[in-house]
């Protein structure tokens, strides 16, 4: 008998206000094939379950040095430390198992779609008229054939499906898979190819080709918007803001949602025994923004600023 298909999660929000139309159930997948410097889920960018560290709850017992058969763990400063490049090889997890005072927990879970299915069955009463299910990440189609089931099976169940994506996925899988996508949130980090690999891992041509391609694909009838994340002395320039609501109008679409850069996920660094490089970067100015959104305007799209969307 086969093995069911299985996708790598790291968390599941329910009553999500802010992932697509309506009250949402979000699902994050794990894996993502940019690295951004901003990324405020760097829990979700390797494609394995990892251990989070709470500082805050450690009581120092030694439980879990004694546990690790890999010796990734030591104490310094009267503070555990660890070789996560031991823990990226490790599968069995014993120093979460052996601390009880959840000063280590796991992030990343095996769930079938069933097991998805049945969490939106039982979810689906708390959606309104135009909620559904949301998923993002990582980036949620890194998992090819299993987000691709997960979709499927929502739109037999009559399930309103949205996608937080990169687009950084290939172009014969990224339009395959959307004919089960009733709404599209895709990132443009950047206009410049350059620029924008210097601080994603990854230029932007192929992002920027899927997005085009979706947009003009006639047997499509989704919604599509395109999103920047704005970080302060990266690509907050008028410049790069009308070169996106160009691209974004000479592919027929006309909505841009502009979203002010956040320091949300900056205690997940070290949680995960990482430096957080923006934790002295403050969000941009309403002022700045606000002249980011004129800019757009007057290229002649519409242009939103963080949550303030018609959708």
């Amino acid at each position: 008998m086969d093995e069911p298909l299985k996708g790598l999660i790291f968390d599941i929000q329910g009553h999500s206000l802010h992932d697509g139309p309506g009250t949402r159930t979000t699902v994050f997948l794990k894996g993502c094939p940019l690295k951004c410097d901003w990324c405020c889920n760097p829990e979700g960018i390797h494609r394995y379950p990892e251990m989070l560290y709470y500082e805050s709850r450690c009581v120092r017992c030694g439980h879990c040095i004694d546990a690790c058969p890999h010796g990734a763990i030591s104490v310094v400063d009267g503070l555990a430390r660890h070789d996560r490049e031991k823990c990226a090889h490790c599968d069995s997890h014993e120093c979460v198992a052996a601390c009880y005072h959840e000063g280590k927990c796991l992030t990343g879970k095996y769930y079938t779609v069933d097991e998805l299915m049945q969490i939106f069955q039982r979810d689906r009463q708390f959606w309104g008229g135009k909620g559904g299910a949301s998923f993002s990440g990582g980036e949620p189609l890194l998992q090819r054939h299993f987000i691709r089931e997960v979709l499927r099976r929502c739109k037999e169940a009559m399930i309103h499906t949205c996608i937080e994506t990169t687009s950084h996925v290939q172009p014969d899988f990224y339009l395959d898979v959307m004919q089960y996508v009733d709404w599209v949130f895709t990132d443009i980090k950047h206009m410049d190819p350059d620029a924008h690999k210097a601080r994603t891992g990854v230029d932007n041509a192929r992002i920027l080709a899927n997005i085009e391609a979706l947009a003009k694909k006639e047997d499509w009838n989704g919604v599509l918007v395109v999103r920047v994340p704005v970080i302060t002395g990266y690509n907050d320039s008028e410049e790069n803001i009308r070169a996106t609501a160009r691209f974004i109008r000479g592919i027929g679409m006309d909505a841009l949602n502009l979203l002010p850069f956040h320091r949300l996920g900056e205690s997940k660094y070290r949680q995960l025994d990482q430096c957080y490089p923006f934790a002295e970067m403050k969000p941009p100015q309403d002022a700045h923004m606000r002249a980011l959104q004129r800019a757009a305007l007057d290229e002649g799209i519409y242009c939103f600023v963080g949550h303030e969307t018609p959708f």
